[in-house]
């Protein structure tokens, strides 16, 4: 398995997080949207993933070693990214549903943002499908020296490119992106 498939793996783990507010969601973000969500987010889908994985992933598995530290560490860039990904999030449920939309527009930040971050979480954690525990595990291994931006923007990448070449991806990985249903604007 190459790099860049375990990297598309993750992508589409990390994908996962909006599976209810994407899929019909006709907005499509833009790369600098894409990237501040998912820099937004990563502390959360890496807490999910570890919780989900725990039982299938050995003791000295990277996700059981150092999941919380490599959060913890994402985690401080969740307030600069904040603005540019509660934009996107709000443009993604305004696709789903007006009154979602409304709802969301009028929570004051510090209401919104643990939502978000619970939503997260709990929907990676009961969602993700424990067969890709394994390859999740080994991808996270090999982009955790990145900094959450670099790792946010090569998944924005990622998508972008699936969206544009289908056979860029394994189908697998493609159907997960397509059931999350994120969109990127064209370029």
């Amino acid at each position: 398995m190459t790099v860049h498939r375990k990297t598309l793996t993750f992508a589409a783990a990390l994908l996962a997080l909006v599976p209810g507010m994407a899929q019909a969601a006709p907005a499509c973000l833009t790369r600098p949207e894409a990237q501040a969500l998912f820099t937004y987010a990563l502390p959360q889908v890496i807490s999910g993933t570890a919780k989900r994985c725990q039982q299938v992933l050995p003791a000295d598995s990277y996700l059981r070693t150092h999941g919380t530290e490599l959060a913890n560490r994402y985690a401080s860039q969740k307030g600069r990214s904040w603005p540019e990904a509660k934009a996107a999030f709000l443009k993604l449920s305004e696709g789903q549903s007006s009154d979602v939309a409304k709802f969301a527009r009028n929570l004051p930040d510090d209401s919104l943002r643990p939502l978000v971050d619970i939503t997260v979480e709990g929907l990676v954690s009961q969602n993700l499908p424990l067969k890709s525990c394994d390859r999740i595990d080994l991808a996270v291994d090999l982009l955790a020296p990145l900094p959450p931006e670099n790792t946010a923007g090569l998944i924005a990448l990622i998508v972008e490119m699936t969206a544009k070449a289908k056979d860029v991806a394994p189908a697998d990985v493609a159907d997960k992106a397509k059931i999350a249903g994120l969109t990127l604007c064209p370029t």
